[in-house]
C-alpha cells in the first residue's frame, strides 16, 4: 500500500465523503475512490460503507483508522526529521581539535553552535597532532581545530580567528616593560614550552621563528610553566587569551 493511499483515506473520514475529499486534496473524484478501493482490496476488508448521505467507517475501517494516524503521524516525523537532518539541524558533530592552549575562543565558539543548531550535540575529541590527522583522513571525526602552521596541504581548510601571541617574562626581565616585541627579540632566550610541543607542533612552529634558540618542553599545563617562568628558568610564548 502507499501512504498516498493512506493520505486520501484519513482525508476521506475527516471529510464523510469522497467528493469532499477530492476537493479538500484538489484531485478528482474518481482518483480518491480508486485509491480507496485499492487500499480495501490490498487489505481485504471494507473499510466504508457506501450510504446515500455520504460514508461511514465499518468496524475494520474504525480499527484501520487508528493504524492510519499512527503511521502518517510516524512517517510525517521521520520525513521532518530527515529534511532537518539534510539541512544540518539536528545530528552529531565529531570534533577534534589541538589549541595552544584551549581558551576561551573554543568556550564562544560552542556557546554561539548550541544557541545556533540546538538539535546538532558536539562529540569532542582531542588527540594528538598525528592523530588528529588520521582522524580527519578516516573520518573518525568531521572537522578539526588546529593552527594554520601545522595544517595538511590535502585538508582543505577555512580560519575562523586569529589571536596575538604574547611573550610571557618574569617580571625583572629587560623587555618586559616593552608593549610590543619582535621574534628576533627573542633570540638567546630559554624557550620553555608546555605538553603543547610534545608532538613537535610548538618545537617546529618556533624553530622556524627562531632558528637555534634554547627549547624546553615540559610534560604539564601551561600554569606550571608559567611557574617556572616566574623562578627565572626562561621565558615562553603564550595566546593571548
Amino acid at each position: 500500500m502507499r501512504t498516498a493511499e493512506l493520505r486520501y483515506f484519513l482525508a476521506s473520514v475527516e471529510a464523510g465523503s469522497f467528493g469532499k475529499a477530492a476537493s479538500s486534496l484538489q484531485l478528482r473524484v474518481s482518483t480518491v475512490s480508486r485509491a480507496i478501493a485499492r487500499l480495501e482490496d490490498q487489505l481485504g476488508v471494507a473499510l466504508f460503507e457506501r450510504t446515500s448521505s455520504g460514508i461511514e467507517l465499518t468496524t475494520a475501517g474504525r480499527v484501520a483508522l487508528r493504524c492510519v494516524r499512527r503511521v502518517l503521524s510516524e512517517t510525517n516525523a521521520l520525513t521532518e526529521t530527515l529534511k532537518r537532518n539534510s539541512f544540518g539541524a539536528i545530528g552529531e558533530v565529531h570534533l577534534g581539535f589541538h589549541l595552544p592552549p584551549v581558551n576561551a575562543f573554543l568556550t564562544n565558539l560552542l556557546v554561539e553552535w548550541r544557541t545556533t543548531y540546538p538539535g546538532v550535540s558536539v562529540t569532542p575529541h582531542e588527540p594528538g597532532e598525528r592523530t588528529l590527522h588520521t582522524a580527519l583522513i578516516e573520518r573518525h571525526i568531521d572537522v578539526a581545530l588546529l593552527p594554520e602552521f601545522v595544517l595538511p596541504h590535502r585538508h582543505p581548510h577555512t580560519p575562523i580567528y586569529f589571536e596575538p601571541l604574547m611573550a610571557v617574562l618574569p617580571t625583572a626581565h629587560l623587555l618586559a616593560g616593552k608593549a610590543t616585541l619582535q621574534w628576533t627579540d627573542l633570540k638567546g632566550e630559554n624557550l620553555l614550552l608546555w605538553s603543547w610541543g610534545k608532538d613537535g607542533i610548538g618545537r617546529d612552529f618556533f624553530a622556524t621563528r627562531l632558528p637555534g634558540i634554547s627549547m624546553r618542553i615540559f610534560e604539564t599545563g601551561n600554569m606550571t610553566l608559567f611557574a617556572f617562568v616566574r623562578a627565572g628558568y626562561g621565558i615562553t610564548v603564550a595566546a593571548q587569551t
